[in-house]
C-alpha cells in the first residue's frame, strides 16, 4: 500500500514537472501496462480452465483397460443411477468451462482492442514530439 502511494506521489510530482504531452504519454504507458497485466491474468485463467475442461473430457471418455480391477469379481458393479448422475455432472461442468472459456476469450479480445487504441494514441504522441 505504501509503495502504491509512493508511486502515485512520485508520478504526480513528475507530471507537474513535465509538459502535458509527456504527462499523457506517461499515463498511456501506465494504462497499457495495466491492460497487459490484466490480459496476462485472463490468459492464465483461460489456461487453467482449459486444463480443467480437458481433464473432464478425458474422464468422460476413459480408456478401456483389460482385466481392470474396477470390474473384477471382488468389486460389485457400480450403480447405474450413480453413473448417470456423475456423467451428467461432468457434462454440466464441461459446458460451464466452455462458457467460462468463451467469456475469458472475449474479455482478452476486448482488452487487446483497448490496448491497441492506446498504443495508436501513444505512437501519435511520440511522433509529434
Amino acid at each position: 500500500m505504501r509503495v502504491v502511494l509512493l508511486a502515485v506521489c512520485l508520478s504526480a510530482s513528475i507530471a507537474f514537472a513535465q509538459s502535458p504531452v509527456q504527462t499523457e504519454i506517461f499515463a498511456l504507458q501506465q494504462q497499457i501496462a495495466s491492460i497487459q497485466q490484466e490480459q496476462q491474468t485472463v490468459f492464465q485463467q483461460f489456461q487453467m480452465l482449459q486444463t480443467f475442461k480437458r481433464d473432464e473430457q478425458q474422464a468422460a471418455n476413459p480408456q478401456v483397460i483389460e482385466n481392470s480391477p474396477i470390474y473384477s469379481q471382488d468389486n460389485p458393479p457400480p450403480n447405474y443411477d450413480d453413473i448417470v448422475r456423475e456423467k451428467q455432472a461432468r457434462q454440466d461442468r464441461i459446458k460451464q468451462y466452455t462458457s467460462d472459456l468463451n467469456a475469458l476469450f472475449e474479455r482478452h479480445r476486448a482488452l487487446e482492442q483497448q490496448k491497441q487504441a492506446l498504443i495508436a494514441r501513444l505512437r501519435a504522441l511520440t511522433q509529434t514530439q
